[in-house]
This record gives structure tokens, C-alpha cells and sequence, in this order.
């Protein structure tokens, strides 16, 4: 996305040498701010194809702000963590090269550890490619190490060890994966050659389009009772909380 600024010529004179000045400070000006936005990990209006990062003092999930789209039921096909009979399920559409996912990750990690038998968490890929060309191979990466029970496993250690935005090396994937656990590296590196998982990895980004995802990373709580409350960006932990305990 980008923004355009326009300003009018104000009438009468004007000083030797500062007809360029003004518009040449303002376009310094607006780089400056648009550099804070994205290094900060701020992110005003995501728009699909983004990686969306919030502020740290950003607000509490607004249901009457945001709904959810049509999305996937969660079932046993799913990569599950947590107690199956939570209260609160916890949807997240990830993708792993996404420094705003990095930072997000730790966050639910927490949320689990202080709510062990009220929240599960269901892992969605949503690999922006436009911006990170190396996210959907590693999101197959995760499920090849899936078929060995080392989904989770897979998945920290790339977003612990990725400088994300392309900065991992893809050819390190099978040493990764024995660090997971994998035990049989050459299924795992046959699997990831094949591209087995190309397709499910599709599913699970079409699926985070429909449920309302426009950038990453994107999330939804569902409560009991069928409540959805979306959670756009890198929320910081209390914000997540607070959405929680009102669904509890």
C-alpha cells in the first residue's frame, strides 16, 4: 500500500531558493514516518499481502469493530496444542518469515502456559509470498516434520532462529529438523522435495482470506458459545489477555 499527499502552492511571493525546500522536507518528511511505522511495527490500515504489526500499547480486540469471516472448523486434522476440552480456541494464521509472527509467537506461548486447561491453540499457515518468497517451503517444512509428531517442535525453532524476512537459509530445513527431533531426515527432506504439502499450505491461506485475514499475523478466539473475536497484528500479551478472560 502506499499513501499520496498532495499540497496546494500557496498565492504570492516567495523567497529565492525555497520553491523546492517545502516539497522536498515534506517528502523527507513523510519517508521518515512511514520508516517509523514499519520498523516500530506499526501498522495503521493492513491491507492484504501485509505483515501487520500493532504497537505495544495497542488496544483490546473491538468485536463491534472488526467480524470474522467464513472460516475452517477446527477438527483433528488440525495442529493442535493445548487441552482438547478449552474453553477459548485461539485460530492463528501465521507465517514464518513474518517478524511480526516472531514477535507474536512467544505471546501465545505464554497465553497457554497461564491457561492450560481453558486455551488450545490451532496453527493456520498464511504465507504472504509477495513478501516472503521463502514462507510457503517452510511452512511445508513444518507439516514434513509433522508426519514424525515434530509439527510445534519444527515450527519454534524456525521462528526462534529466522531473521524473518527471507533471512533463513532454506538449505539448513533438514538440520533444523533433526534439532526438532526428526528422527528419519531423508523422509522428512524426500517429503519437502516432493512439495506433499504445497496444497494444504494453499488451503490454509485461502482459508485465512475468507475468515477475514489481511495481514499477518491474523487470529481468531473462539468462545464456547461460538463467539469470534478477531485479533489483527502482533498484539501485545495483554491485550490478548484481556480478550480471553471476557470470552471466559
Amino acid at each position: 500500500m502506499t499513501e499520496t499527499s498532495t499540497t496546494s502552492t500557496p498565492s504570492g511571493s516567495t523567497k529565492p531558493g525555497s520553491t523546492l525546500g517545502v516539497p522536498v522536507a515534506i517528502v523527507i518528511a513523510g519517508g521518515l514516518i512511514a520508516a517509523a511505522l514499519y520498523y516500530g511495527g506499526g501498522s495503521a490500515s493492513p491491507g492484504a499481502g501485509q505483515d501487520n504489526g500493532t504497537a505495544p500499547e495497542a488496544a483490546a480486540p473491538d468485536t463491534a469493530v472488526a467480524t470474522v469471516g467464513e472460516m475452517r472448523p477446527v477438527t483433528e486434522a488440525d495442529h493442535i496444542r493445548g487441552a482438547a476440552n478449552a474453553k477459548v480456541t485461539l485460530v492463528e494464521y501465521s507465517d514464518l518469515e513474518c517478524p511480526f509472527c516472531k514477535r507474536f509467537h512467544p505471546t501465545v506461548q505464554q497465553l497457554l502456559s497461564e491457561y492450560p486447561n481453558d486455551v488450545r491453540w490451532v496453527y493456520r499457515h498464511f504465507p504472504l509470498e509477495q513478501l516472503h518468497s521463502q514462507a510457503p517451503k517452510e511452512a511445508e517444512a513444518t507439516e514434513c516434520a509433522g508426519e514424525q509428531g515434530k509439527f510445534w517442535e519444527m515450527t519454534d525453532l524456525i521462528y526462534e532462529v529466522t531473521p524473518s524476512n527471507d533471512g533463513l537459509d532454506l538449505t539448513q530445513l533438514p538440520v533444523f529438523a533433526e534439532q526438532a527431533g526428526v528422527a528419519n531426515i531423508p523422509q522428512f527432506e524426500q517429503c519437502l522435495e516432493s512439495g506433499k504439502y504445497a496444497d494444504k499450505v494453499a488451503a490454509d491461506l485461502a482459508d485465512a482470506t475468507t475468515a477475514g485475514g489481511q495481514g499477518t499475523p491474523y487470529s481468531v478466539l473462539i468462545g464456547l458459545d461460538g463467539t469470534k473475536v478477531p485479533i489483527s497484528g502482533a498484539q501485545p500479551y495483554a491485550s490478548v489477555k484481556a480478550a480471553v478472560d471476557k470470552l471466559l
